[in-house]
């Protein structure tokens, strides 16, 4: 093989082009593609599961509506508060840029240095509103006559409670003066997250019980 014909790896770091960068009104239209794709298929998988079970009366089709509908709801409830998030952060003129490639459920950035402490509360505000906007309609929209269609209410509302013994601390401390990102971090390594999930689900479990 002769010299001409060999190429660095230098080389090839040089000639090969970066990636393009899309514009972030771009990168909001495919999160909410790729957001909006996730709650169809979640809600009409769901809503096959559920059909059956009304229709068939099989055990069997009764525990995969009630599984169907823990899934169905944990991704639409991950959905709404993260876009919850985002609206207070925008309400707000927060500097909160969509991040490069948004398909997972985390979709923007929030700069501690470029955005004060009101603009921390309204984005931190929007999750819980979020979930809780979301436990409203469920209740509004879904006839809670079978215990599939109560699973989609009691996991709304274990999400919408984890979510505020998480969150609530952190907003009433920044609220009195504390700083945001030092708050931020307190309430994740104190455990909150973990013990507010374990209160939102038993507070689920229950209220599913009753339901039911």
């Amino acid at each position: 093989m002769s010299e001409a014909s060999q190429t660095t790896p230098a080389a090839n770091e040089v000639s090969r082009p970066k990636p393009i960068s899309l514009p972030d009104a771009q990168r909001l239209k495919l999160a909410a593609r790729n957001h909006g794709l996730a709650l169809l298929a979640a809600i009409t998988l769901w809503a096959a599961a559920d059909a059956w079970a009304m229709t068939s009366g099989l055990n069997l089709a009764t525990g995969l509506s009630l599984l169907n509908a823990f899934a169905a709801m944990t991704i639409i409830a991950t959905i709404f508060h993260e876009w919850g998030h985002f609206a207070g952060a925008r309400i707000a003129k927060s500097y909160s840029p969509m991040v490069t490639n948004p398909t997972g459920a985390f979709i923007f950035g929030f700069n501690f240095a470029k955005n004060t402490r009101q603009q921390f509360l309204a984005m931190s505000i929007g999750g819980p509103v979020g979930n809780w906007l979301l436990v409203a309609l469920v209740f509004l929209l879904v006839p809670l006559d079978n215990p599939g269609r109560v699973m989609l209410l009691a996991v709304a509302v274990a999400r919408g409670i984890s979510v505020l013994i998480f969150e609530l601390p952190i907003i009433l401390r920044v609220m009195n003066g504390g700083d945001p990102e030092t708050e931020l971090n307190v309430g994740q390594d104190n455990g909150s997250g973990d013990r507010g999930q374990v209160i939102g689900y038993a507070a689920g479990v229950l209220l599913w019980i009753l339901a039911v």
